[in-house]
C-alpha cells in the first residue's frame, strides 16, 4: 500500500481505519468458516459465491441489461417449446393406447387392430301395432293431399251443374197471362234471366219498351223472388212454397225433340211483370197473395193458420 503523506492526526485516522477493516475482514472469514463447518451434514456446498456459479453455468461473467433480458427471452421460448412437445407426446401417447385392442389369452405376437365402435340400431315402430291414433306426418300430408283433391273434384263438378242448360217457360202478367220461353244456365240469376225475358217482350208488348231490369219482377208460387238469387242456389237450398217445391229441373221427353242434356222446369209457371204494375193491383187478386221470399221460412209445417194469419 502507498505511504500517505500529510500530517500526524491524519496518519493516526487511517492507521486507525486500516485496523478496522482487517479486524472486520477477520470477523468475517471466521463466520464463514464456521457455516461451513455447521452445513456440512446437510449436503449444501458453500464453495462458490453466486457469481462464480453464474459464471459456471452461463460460461460468461458480467453482462449487460440488454443481453440479460435477451438470454432470459431465449430460455422462455426453450421452455415453452418443450412443454408444447411434452403435450404432444403425451397426446400421441394416449391415442395410441385408446387404439390397442387388449387380448389377454393370446400370448403370440400380432399386430394390434384398431378397435371398432358399433353403431347402435335405430328402434322403429311395431308394424303389428295400431298407430293411427298417433301423430304421422306423411299420413297427415297425404290426408290433406286427399282433401285438396275431393275440394277441386267438388268445385269441377259445381261448375258443371252451374252451366247444364235449362228451358225456363214464364207467363208475362199485365193482369192476363202471356206464355213464353227463354233459355238460360242454372247459374244464372234472376237478374239475368229477366235481362234475357226482357229482350224478350220488348218486341211485342210496347209498356215495357222503357223499362229496365230493376222495374221487373219474378214471382214464383205466390213469392216475390230477390234478383241476386241464382237458379242454382235455389235448387240447393230446395226452396220451398206453401204448395211444395220452387223449381224442379227435369231433362225433356224424347218425343219433344229437344237437345241432349237440356232440362225444364216442369212445375207451376213463374210471372213476370212491371213493379209499377204491383204497386197498383197489390190490393187486388192475385197480387194481394204475393210476398217476398224468406229462405228461413220452413213450408215444410205449412198449415191452413198461416194462411188466415197473413
Amino acid at each position: 500500500m502507498a505511504s500517505y503523506t500529510g500530517g500526524a492526526a491524519e496518519k493516526a485516522r487511517v492507521a486507525k481505519l486500516q485496523k478496522q477493516r482487517e479486524k472486520g475482514r477477520a470477523e468475517m472469514e471466521k463466520a464463514i468458516q464456521k457455516v461451513k463447518e455447521s452445513a456440512r451434514g446437510s449436503n449444501i456446498a458453500f464453495s462458490k459465491t453466486k457469481v462464480d456459479a453464474v459464471e459456471e453455468t452461463t460460461g460468461i461473467g458480467l453482462v449487460t441489461l440488454g443481453e440479460l433480458r435477451e438470454r432470459e427471452a431465449q430460455q422462455k421460448l426453450e421452455q415453452e417449446k418443450a412443454e408444447l412437445e411434452k403435450g404432444v407426446k403425451k397426446k400421441k401417447k394416449r391415442k395410441e393406447i385408446s387404439t390397442l385392442s387388449f387380448n389377454l389369452d393370446d400370448d403370440e405376437e400380432c399386430e394390434e387392430e384398431p378397435l371398432v365402435l358399433k353403431k347402435k340400431k335405430k328402434i322403429g315402430k311395431n308394424p303389428a301395432v295400431n298407430t293411427s291414433f298417433l301423430p304421422d306426418k306423411d299420413r297427415e300430408a297425404q290426408e290433406l293431399q286427399e282433401i285438396e283433391e275431393l275440394k277441386q273434384e267438388w268445385v269441377e263438378k259445381q261448375k258443371q251443374i252451374k252451366a247444364q242448360e235449362v228451358e225456363l217457360t214464364f207467363n208475362y202478367w199485365d193482369g192476363s197471362g202471356h206464355r213464353h220461353k227463354v233459355q238460360i244456365k242454372k247459374g244464372f240469376t234472376i237478374e239475368q234471366f229477366l235481362n234475357l225475358a226482357l229482350d224478350e217482350l220488348v218486341r211485342i208488348y210496347p209498356d215495357v219498351r222503357c223499362a229496365s231490369v230493376d222495374m221487373l219482377m219474378f214471382v214464383k208460387a205466390d213469392l216475390i223472388i230477390p234478383h241476386y238469387l241464382t237458379f242454382y242456389q235455389m235448387e240447393q237450398m230446395k226452396a220451398r212454397g206453401e204448395k211444395g217445391p220452387l223449381f224442379r229441373f227435369v231433362p225433356h221427353k224424347e218425343e219433344e225433340n229437344k237437345p241432349a242434356g237440356l232440362l225444364k222446369d216442369d212445375l207451376q209457371y213463374g210471372k213476370v211483370t212491371l213493379r209499377s204494375w204491383y204497386e197498383r193491383n197489390k190490393h187486388m187478386f192475385p197480387a194481394n197473395q204475393w210476398k217476398s221470399f224468406d229462405p228461413e221460412v220452413n213450408w215444410e209445417k205449412y198449415t191452413l193458420e198461416q194462411t188466415f194469419k197473413r
